[in-house]
Parts: structure tokens; C-alpha cells; sequence
């Protein structure tokens, strides 16, 4: 309600002005009246009002001089002038000093009303200009409050005001809001609506309204213990509440991460400094909507992901299109994740590095990568808030599509693809090849390979690769007298002994039998 006062030295006029209009339902409410403009004068500095009603003509203080001494008193009220004499002379006086607006009598209910809304118009502008610059002073102040630096009278009075209300220490908290990117479909507020939907959450516990500051990726608040009381003086247990209060209203999920309690604001800074630590564990903990600094007390992140072995278990589950090989790729890379506390960063160079392979692969098969949907999702979540949860299944939407896309390929890559290794082997069979080694080379997963091969060409690749070197062993054999580890070493055998054990499995026979009997010597 907007308080207002009537001034007239003819009672009927106020009275009837009291009269006409339902005040109560335009917003306002009667809080006194006088007959002259020194009493009204009186009144205004008692009471304070928003909005002042008054004639120009009255006895001892007249209308203008009323307002020039509420002017020069800086008493902040606004006057609305009502006059019978329709003198332009009054009305420029009334401009200079500001008046809102000036209504004639005999007084039109609709002028009055007109009036009305229009202080309200500029009375509410005025009031959100002043709220923001209060705010932009006060995020100031908090800003400086976070860096440590001196405080001043402003921050000495929030911090008396607190202590004044109990409040003995003081803890700052970092609040995430998760899972809401470009990708997910859903909206939030606008960080001012975001801010004050905060600021309403922790009012509707406390009836204290807190200044939200707005960090990269957090909103955060000071929580003086006086706001505990409700809750036993935990602070796990109040949090919980506000996540309760917030994520029911924005239909969201979201996180707190709180630093250590300090005694006074100057050391803020230290408190904001651990919030920070806090978070860095999100990942580590993450069944936990609510950490404390307590919490990871004597805890370390590891920036180093433990070993290759889930990474790559999960490349090849991709590359095979195996879906229960790969979910269980996922699940044991993402326990190794927890069970190790994986900071976020190592968690991105293992994300970076699997799906740089994968898309190295579905390139050297001249497949087009921007075909995955969730390619983008994949290589930006970490600029985004996001659950481990979330990120998990965001992992298992890309293998699946990946693997999807590449079983594709693989197809499409066909029996010339295929002839194209075979004729490679056939010309380099006395290197020292192996599966692995020549599906690396062709852009392949090796158990693809291996399968594709055996049904193309009615035998394992290894089997083949080595009846291709018997066979050229043989020839060695019958057409030269260069020594039997001489030969095992031109066909590929690195292991003279090796190479006989396969000679003999292979024909029944040793090398030199071979020999001896094709009658060379």
C-alpha cells in the first residue's frame, strides 16, 4: 500500500475526495489529512507518506510553499495538486519542483484516477531503478567482500545487523543449477528472475532476503548460522530445504556446495575459497545434492586418470558395435571414475581422446561425423553444468550412435576394402604383422576385422598369414641353399625354432625333411 495524505482548508472537498475512490483497491491508504500547509507540513515529515494530495489555495503555507519546503527537506514525497483557479502561473511553479500532476476543480473521479495510476507508473519505475542500483552496489560490495579486500560501513552494518539478530558465524554457498544446456530442451529463468526466485526460496525460510551474487556457473549467498535455527543449526539440513524449495518451483536440478564457517565477513574470502574446493568434488560425490567442506576433508582429486584400460575397452566396444560389451565398457570406466576421484578435467581428456579415436576411424572410412547427433553434446558438455548421471547417459548416447555408424561403414566398406589388406598381406607378409597391427593400419577394430576375414575368405587372418609364408618357405627351400633360420627370417619368423614347430604342424614334415626329400641339397 502506498501511504497518502489529503490537504484542503474546505473539509467537504476532503472528505468527499475520501469519499470517492475505493483507495484501497487502486493500492493506496488514507494515513492522515490537514486544513493548511503547515500541518501538512508536520504531517509529511511524521509520516512520511509516497504520495501527497493538496490545494494550492490555503491559509498560513500555501500549496507551492508546501512543496517547496517538503523539496528542500528531500522528504521524498511526491504531490498531486488539485486547484480551482485554472492558473497557468500555478502550474509552472508546480513543474519546477516537480509536481506529478495538477487536477482542477470541481475534482473528476476519472482525473483523480488518471492521477493515481500514473504515480503508481512512476512511482513502481522509480522504485525497481533504485532496487537495481542497490543491488549493483551491493553485488559491488560482495564482490570485494570475495577478494579479501577492506571492509567498509556498508559491510559493517550487514554484518552488525546479522550479529544484532544472532548470528555468530557466517558460511558462504555456492549454488548450481544442472542438466539445462542447449541440448536438453529445457529453460530457466533469466538470471535477474533466476536471482530473485533465490533470494524468494531462502525469504520463505528465514523471512531474511539475502544478496544472490552471480559467479561463472553458480549463484551465491551468505548464510549467517541465525538462519539455521529452524533446523537444529545444520546447515546440511537447511540447504536441503532450499534445493526442496527451488527445484519444486523451477522444475530443476540443482546442487550446494558450502565452505567453511568463518566469525566475521572479513575473512569471507577464506569460506568462498573453500565453497570452491567444494565443488571441485561434484563428480567424486555425486549422490551428495548437498556437500560441506567438512565433507572432503583430507580428500585429493586425482588429474590423472588411473590407466588406459577402460578408455579403451569402451573404443573397442564402439568400434565392434558390441551393446553389451559397450554399457559394460561405460559402467567400469565410470566406477573407475568414482572409485578413483576423478577430477572433471582428467574425465574430459579421457572423453576427448576416446572420441578423437572413434572419429578418426569413421573418417578413415570417408564417413562424415556430423552425422552424430550427439557429437556436439559430447565435445561440450564440460562447458556446461551437468550430473554425473547425466553425463553418463550422455557417453552411452554417443557410443551407441557411434557404433551405429561405423557398423555402417564397415558394411559399406565392403570386399574391396577387404581385397585391399588382403593384397597387402600378400606383399608384406615378411614383415612382422599381426591382426591388431594391420586393422590399425586400415582404420578397423581388430575383432571386425578378424570376423570379416574368416567369412570372406574361409580362414582366421592368421591361419592365412602363415600358410602364405609356408608357402614362400617352401619355395626358399626347393630353389636356394640359404640356411633354414635365413629362410624363417625372409618369410617373418623371428624365432628360427618357431618357424620350424609351424613348418612341421603345417606339412607333416620338418624344413630340411622338405628339403631333402624335393632332392635339393
Amino acid at each position: 500500500m502506498y501511504g497518502i495524505i489529503i490537504v484542503d482548508d474546505e473539509v467537504f472537498v476532503r472528505k468527499g475526495l475520501i469519499e470517492m475512490i475505493d483507495w484501497a483497491a487502486s493500492g493506496f491508504e488514507i494515513i492522515g489529512e490537514a486544513d493548511d500547509g503547515e500541518d501538512a507540513l508536520e504531517l509529511i515529515r511524521a509520516k512520511r507518506p509516497q504520495l501527497v494530495i493538496t490545494d494550492i489555495r490555503m491559509p498560513i503555507l500555501d500549496g507551492i510553499g508546501l512543496i517547496e519546503a517538503v523539496t528542500q527537506e528531500q522528504l521524498c514525497t511526491k504531490f498531486i495538486i488539485i486547484s480551482g483557479y485554472n492558473d497557468f502561473r500555478y502550474a509552472q511553479q508546480a513543474v519546477r519542483f516537480g509536481v506529478l500532476d495538477y487536477v482542477l476543480k470541481p475534482i473528476d473521479e476519472q482525473e483523480i484516477v488518471k492521477a493515481l495510476n500514473k504515480f503508481r507508473e512512476e512511482f513502481t519505475a522509480r522504485q525497481q531503478l533504485q532496487d537495481r542500483l542497490q543491488l549493483h552496489e551491493g553485488e559491488k560490495r560482495m564482490e570485494a567482500l570475495l577478494r579479501g579486500e577492506p571492509m567498509d560501513p556498508v559491510l559493517e552494518a550487514w554484518e552488525q545487523q546479522w550479529t544484532a539478530a544472532g548470528a555468530s558465524q557466517f558460511t558462504y554457498v555456492l549454488l548450481e543449477i544442472n542438466n539445462v544446456f542447449p541440448w536438453s530442451g529445457k529453460q530457466l529463468p533469466g538470471k535477474a528472475e533466476m536471482k530473485e526466485a533465490i533470494r524468494q526460496m531462502v525469504r520463505d525460510i528465514t523471512s531474511e532476503s539475502p544478496l544472490v551474487y552471480e559467479h561463472r556457473r553458480f549463484f551465491g549467498y551468505i548464510v549467517p548460522d541465525h538462519y539455521l535455527r529452524q533446523h537444529n543449526g545444520e546447515l546440511r539440513s537447511f540447504l536441503a530445504e532450499c534445493l526442496s524449495r527451488l527445484c519444486g518451483r523451477l522444475d530443476i536440478k540443482a546442487a550446494a556446495y558450502a565452505g567453511r564457517p568463518v566469525s566475521t565477513l572479513k575473512e569471507m574470502k577464506h569460506s568462498y575459497t573453500c565453497a570452491k574446493e567444494t565443488a571441485e568434488f561434484k563428480y567424486a560425490m555425486p549422490d551428495h545434492p548437498v556437500l560441506l567442506f567438512p565433507d572432503i576433508a583430507g580428500l585429493e582429486l586425482k588429474y590423472i586418470h588411473p590407466g588406459p584400460e577402460g578408455s579403451r575397452a569402451w573404443v573397442e566396444a564402439i568400434e565392434e558395435n558390441n551393446t553389451g560389451k559397450l554399457l559394460e565398457a561405460i559402467d567400469r570406466l565410470f566406477a573407475d571414475f568414482r572409485e578413483h576421484m576423478v577430477s572433471k578435467e582428467a574425465m574430459k581428456a579421457v572423453a576427448v581422446q576416446c572420441v578423437h579415436s572413434v572419429l578418426h576411424t569413421i573418417r578413415s572410412m570417408e564417413g562424415d561425423e556430423k552425422q552424430l547427433a550427439s557429437l556436439v553434446p559430447m565435445m561440450n558438455w564440460y562447458d556446461h553444468n551437468i550430473t554425473l548421471d547425466e553425463l553418463r547417459s550422455l557417453f552411452e548416447a554417443f557410443s551407441l550412435e557411434a557404433a551405429e555408424l561405423i557398423q555402417g561403414l564397415y558394411q559399406s566398406y565392403g570386399t574391396g576394402g577387404l581385397h585391399r589388406i588382403k593384397s597387402y598381406v600378400d606383399r608384406n607378409f615378411h614383415e612382422n604383422l599381426n591382426l591388431k597391427q594391420i586393422a590399425g593400419q586400415f582404420y578397423m577394430n581388430s575383432a571386425y576385422l578378424g570376423q570379416v576375414f574368416r567369412k570372406n575368405y574361409g580362414m582366421y587372418f592368421n591361419e592365412y598369414l602363415l600358410q602364405l609364408r609356408i608357402t614362400e618357405a617352401k619355395k626358399l627351400l626347393r630353389q636356394t641353399d640359404l640356411r633354414i633360420y635365413e629362410i624363417a627370417e625372409q618369410v617373418g619368423f623371428r624365432n628360427a625354432d618357431y618357424f620350424v614347430t609351424q613348418f612341421e604342424k603345417l606339412e607333416q614334415r620338418t624344413p630340411t625333411e622338405y628339403r631333402n626329400r624335393m632332392g635339393h641339397r
